[in-house]
């Protein structure tokens, strides 16, 4: 008996390890089937020839059993144009799987597809199978892709860029002095992260109203859409001029447009957006520009910054940060007669800011105004609306509206068109030559509204 109780704790031990888990024991049960993270895997617009893309599924085994997967296979098989990566093996199959209850799996789902003659998004399709305990579950694969031209470390002369192809921009574009070039409306341009266009001749963007020209990231998943820095964005160059910038999107970028060509042709951006820039939306340095009708939202350092003097006039326009994920330690609106840590300094400077917004939200700084700039020609800041502390007794009467929330319709959904209780609403002077807004709408004749929008009854 003495030794029978000795040797109980040891049996009771041998017989813990000798026990399967529930988790590992195997359920051959036909009810006993995966669930999924989605039950159909979207590939949004994929350039073709530009390498893979990649999606995540999880793979779940909702049972408190262990199940085995019998097979995991593309029902296109070898003649895929997808690939999966299952426990980090890149495979078009994978049998007997097994998957511990309450267990989950995530399979990477790659993508590359081959060019064809298609100028517009063309389906490409396929399935995942999956086989468990005699059942088989189905998870659609759908990939849109489309031919683009191809851009990689070149210097262009005069040539148009047409909208029958996206136009992606692989590395440094430049386009070299005494050139022209022409992007057509509709046209869509998007860039890798060392994409940047570079322009010493003259860029003519013709986006209208109906069909913008749009500029972005390479990137197509969703948490891409907003994320800033992800190519660095249109550079006028020194011997460039004449330029003009109709109606285009600018997102995603380091810097929207940056310009330095100081003594020649300015710069005209009419009916523009730029936003989630990681450093500014507009830089000039010592140049002339020209922004009208236009949105600038939610940039890192200045929405609009012109810095070493120069003659800059923004009309109509709205420079917001609303909902900005970006830490910011500037004012959004920044003219200056010098350019930091250089010796350029006390240069003429001349600014006219008309029936404008520069705001933003309660966690923003209270002054998104700074000027420093001593040498300045002429300065008229009228009919404007206004966030500052700074300059609250300097810039009352003119029409300017100070320190009052705009009232946007809804800001945190980045919709900067004007609420109908807005201070900002009839409270433009009209200006002869401007007749519409950022949408084409035309303006009152009588009271136009602040800002890039002219506002229309709901």
């Amino acid at each position: 008996m003495r030794y029978l109780l000795a040797i109980l704790p040891l049996l009771f031990l041998l017989s813990m390890f000798s026990c399967e888990p529930k988790d590992e024991e195997l359920t051959t049960d036909r009810d006993a089937v995966l669930t999924f993270s989605q039950d159909t895997v979207l590939f949004d617009t994929v350039f073709v020839t530009q390498g893979s893309v990649t999606k995540r599924l999880k793979v779940y085994n909702p049972d408190k059993k262990a199940v085995r997967i019998s097979n995991i296979t593309l029902a296109g098989a070898a003649a895929s144009p997808y690939n999966l990566i299952i426990n980090g093996q890149e495979t078009i199959v994978r049998n007997n799987l097994e998957l511990r209850g309450k267990d989950s799996l995530y399979i990477l789902v790659k993508v590359n597809i081959n060019p064809n003659d298609a100028n517009l998004p063309f389906l490409v399709a396929d399935s995942i199978l999956f086989d468990t305990n005699g059942q088989r579950q189905t998870i659609k694969l759908v990939a849109y892709g489309q031919n683009a031209v191809f851009h990689r470390k070149e210097t262009i002369g005069t040539t148009t860029w047409t909208s029958d192809l996206p136009h992606v921009l692989l590395d440094t574009v430049l386009l070299k002095e005494g050139a022209t070039l022409t992007i057509d409306k509709g046209a869509r341009i998007v860039a890798g992260s060392k994409g940047v266009l570079l322009v010493n001749g003259t860029l003519n963007v013709n986006g209208t109203p109906q069909e913008r020209v749009t500029f972005s990231g390479y990137r197509r998943e969703p948490e891409y859409v907003r994320a800033p820095g992800q190519w660095e964005g249109i550079r006028i160059l020194t011997k460039s001029s004449n330029n003009s910038i109709k109606y285009a999107d600018i997102r995603n970028t380091i810097y929207g447009l940056r310009i330095g060509n100081p003594g020649k042709a300015g710069t005209l951006v009419e009916g523009c957006i730029i936003s989630n820039a990681f450093s500014d939306g507009i830089i000039a340095f010592t140049s002339d520009v020209q922004v009208v009708n236009s949105l600038i939202y939610n940039c890192g350092q200045f929405g609009f910054g012109g810095l070493g003097g120069g003659t800059y006039e923004v009309l109509y326009s709205t420079i917001v940060n609303y909902n900005n994920s970006l830490a910011r330690a500037n004012p959004a609106f920044v003219i200056t007669d010098y350019i930091p840590d250089t010796e350029i300094k006390d240069k003429p400077t001349s600014l006219r800011l008309v029936n404008s917004i520069v705001y933003s939200d309660g966690y923003s700084s209270v002054d998104e105004l700074l000027i420093d700039a001593k040498a300045t020609t002429t300065m008229e800041i009228a009919h404007t609306l206004l966030r500052t502390a700074k300059y609250a007794d300097a810039l009352k009467g003119d029409g300017n509206i100070l320190n009052k929330e705009p009232k946007f319709k809804d800001a945190g959904k980045y919709s900067f068109r004007l609420d109908t209780l807005s201070p900002a609403s009839n409270a433009a002077i009209v200006l002869p030559t401007i007749t519409k807004d950022i949408t084409g709408t035309a303006r009152s004749l009588t009271a136009p509204d602040i800002g890039a929008y002219e506002r229309t009854i709901d």
